[in-house]
């Protein structure tokens, strides 16, 4: 039986219970079948299935957060994922519990899949508009593997990538197919061939944070470079996107957020591509070591940072305060991560002035002018550690910091062990260990045998 093209709601809330075994399709009596280019648009523009990156786990993990106040440890206590995350502890997730950040991804997968397979093929729209929308779905679905294996699987390294298991590489709108997984170099082919194959098609005018631009598309073809640590051709693809849009946010215009608030994620010039996380913890206690490199000047502090009386629970420190308290925080694509991912490539090419001159560049619109101070560096390692910080700076609160850790795990100079205390018992994380790579949830595991668990 054929597979019937549908609109959104019914069929993928089916769906996504999991991706379970294959079984025949069957069209769902009622729904309307997808037909005209306009179907197509309305499918890959809605927002509840195209929003959702990287998550709570991410956030908790990574060492900007340090939850050791007594207050936020009794709470977290009672919630069993959150603590396996904030310890590193598997499985994340009781037997019982679903993973909706998996069941998310793969549910947006569904509709990338579907508009893919079907847009070239619709009437009433013009070639142009149809190669637009085949070209988003195309980068949305490389975002979306980007993070799943980024998530779920070990950090690319070119000497194991190619027998590292990844996650499954599901490529057509099918609801019920065997998981298994693709391995990390597989997934990594699958996203820089999504993105080779649209950033030629889709559209250069950036309508909305919502939809994907070439911008973005470029600043993602830099994020994947960065991670396979080939810095030139990130470096590249870093230019063809701040070429497009460059443009960052002068902090300095909402340094009275009461008077100016801070831009939300659609009004703000440096958001490519709008995605937030589906849920984060509510009491995010920064670590005195990110509130040192912050301190009290930078206007990152003054308007992502609170103290502990305004959260639930409250506690002793101070807490991020997601988009200045106005919006979600954002794990999508920015013209400021590519601006610093064309720094750090920079200075690996040797270029250490010019990489510092554009933290400064960009550092200027983080302070108020009387509390700027420009940066210096007398060695290349001095130039990319001050990268480093910065991107530490800038995206704190978010979970990048997570992913970062994880890749410069790789390098001997950079790589990192993290511990933390949790009610009087020390935890862990040493470079490059399982702790870096989500499990999947014991549901999925159970319906999909062949979805191999990750270690503990």
């Amino acid at each position: 039986m054929n597979i019937v093209k549908i609109f959104l709601v019914a069929i993928l809330t089916f769906a996504l219970a999991s991706c379970r075994k294959y079984v025949e399709n069957v069209p769902v009596q009622g729904q309307r079948v997808l037909v005209y280019t306009q179907d197509y648009r309305l499918l890959i523009n809605s927002k509840n299935n195209s929003e959702i990156g990287s998550g709570n786990s991410a956030i908790l993990g990574c060492d900007d957060i340090d939850l050791k106040d007594p207050n936020i440890q009794d709470q977290i206590s009672t919630d069993n994922s959150n603590l396996a995350m904030y310890t590193w502890d598997k499985p994340f997730y009781l037997e019982k519990v679903d993973d909706f950040d998996w069941n998310g991804m793969y549910k947006a997968m569904y509709t990338y899949n579907t508009v893919i397979t079907g847009v070239l093929d619709s009437k009433g729209g013009s070639p142009a508009e149809r190669n637009e929308i085949y070209a988003e779905a195309l980068v949305q679905r490389a975002f979306t593997y980007f993070t799943l294996v980024s998530s779920y699987a070990k950090q690319y390294d070119a000497g194991t990538a190619n027998t590292d298991p990844g996650v499954p590489l599901l490529l057509e709108a099918k609801l019920f197919v065997p998981l298994p997984r693709a391995t990390v170099a597989q997934v990594y082919a699958q996203v820089l061939k999504d993105l080779e194959i649209a950033i030629p098609l889709i559209s250069v005018i950036k309508e909305n944070a919502v939809r994907p631009s070439r911008a973005a598309a470029y600043a993602l073809l830099a994020k994947v470079h960065l991670n396979m640590r080939n810095f030139e051709a990130a470096r590249q693809a870093a230019e063809q996107s701040l070429a497009l849009s460059g443009e960052l946010y002068d902090y300095n215009q909402s340094a009275d957020p009461l008077n100016a608030p801070f831009p939300t994620l659609l009004e703000n010039k440096q958001i490519l591509l709008r995605k937030i996380p589906r849920t984060s913890y509510s009491a995010l206690q920064l670590s005195d070591d990110l509130l040192n490199l912050l301190g009290t000047k930078d206007l990152r502090y003054v308007l992502f940072t609170r103290t502990g009386d305004q959260f639930y629970p409250v506690f002793n420190g101070r807490g991020f305060w997601a988009g200045g308290g106005s919006d979600p925080a954002c794990v999508g694509l920015t013209v400021n991560e590519t601006w610093l991912i064309r720094a750090e490539c920079l200075v690996r090419a040797g270029q250490r002035n010019e990489a510092v001159k554009m933290l400064n560049d960009l550092r200027k619109f983080r302070f108020t002018p009387g509390d700027y101070a420009a940066l210096t560096a007398t060695s290349d390692q001095q130039a990319l550690q001050m990268v480093i910080d910065e991107r530490r700076r800038e995206f704190f609160g978010t979970g990048l910091r997570w992913f970062d850790q994880k890749r410069l795990n790789k390098e001997p100079s950079l790589a990192k062990t993290v511990t933390r205390t949790f009610k009087n018992v020390t935890y862990t994380l040493t470079p490059n260990s399982n702790g870096y790579v989500f499990p999947f949830s014991s549901i999925i595991v159970n319906q999909n045998p062949e979805l191999i668990q990750n270690p503990k």
